[in-house]
């Protein structure tokens, strides 16, 4: 089955929106340290802009990087940062998560400092923190912050790895639960939407009712639960996804 008929089964409809993350998807390379953007994706961003379909950006980056970086794209959001606990729109953020962990993220930067490096974003952040252990250490830092947090008693805590760096999150923080609220303030129907991410954290963004691609270097617990997988890499896989969305008529014609 080629990726066109399997999008038409997947969606409810024609795509009326596209969620994408950054690191790893957007980018040419599914690397650490690797930040250039794929030019076919910035032009399939613009394609679909340009054909009225409303591109969002959602990252475990910090909001105002997300806001940035999609201003320049000329991604129109809604922006969802710190995994979903930010929403950036027209200059307001909303904030989706009840909770923060910055009590949390200041105890592990005092007494992990040997173990992991706080992200220079953190300084920019309100409810989500990230971390950078080498990438033999990881599951060792991760043991360590379960550790201390639990001899302190924090309890509002949970972990996650994005393939780039350790999340100490709230517990109602999600990929999802921040699309969603995107999605509402642009008033879409979440079935004729399509996420792509690369890392197992943006299955996540399924929780929104979304139909989620999964490039085709990604995380392999994402592509087991992603609705498809897409042929390319990274960014490639982005172009790919849109270039057959436009050439099959994929897109709603209210939107053309």
């Amino acid at each position: 089955m080629d990726l066109a008929e399997r999008l038409r089964r997947a969606l409810r409809g024609p795509v009326c929106g596209v969620a994408l993350d950054i690191d790893g998807t957007l980018t040419e390379k599914r690397m650490i340290g690797h930040f250039r953007i794929h030019l076919g994706a910035i032009e399939a961003i613009r394609m679909l802009e340009d054909n009225g379909v409303p591109v969002m950006l959602v990252t475990g980056n910090s909001a105002f990087v997300v806001a940035g970086v999609g201003r320049y794209l000329g991604a129109s959001g809604p922006y969802v940062g710190e995994n979903g606990c930010i929403v950036f729109r027209r200059g307001r953020l909303y904030s989706v998560c009840r909770y923060s962990v910055r009590a949390a993220a200041r105890l592990i930067e005092e007494e992990l400092g040997g173990l992991v490096t706080p992200s220079w974003q953190n300084r920019c952040r309100l409810h989500d923190y990230a971390f950078i252990a080498e990438k033999s250490r990881v599951e060792e830092a991760i043991r360590a912050i379960e550790g201390l947090l639990a001899s302190r008693g924090i309890t509002r805590v949970k972990l996650s790895h994005s393939g780039y760096a350790i999340h100490v999150r709230p517990p109602d923080a999600s990929k999802g639960k921040g699309l969603l609220h995107a999605l509402r303030i642009l008033g879409l129907d979440p079935g004729c939407v399509v996420a792509v991410g690369d890392s197992a954290m943006d299955a996540e963004m399924m929780d929104a009712g979304v139909v989620l691609a999964a490039v085709g270097n990604a995380e392999d617990e994402l592509k087991r639960r992603a609705h498809i997988v897409l042929p390319g890499e990274s960014g490639e896989s982005v172009r790919i996804l849109v270039d057959t969305l436009v050439e099959n008529g994929l897109i709603a014609q209210s939107h053309l």
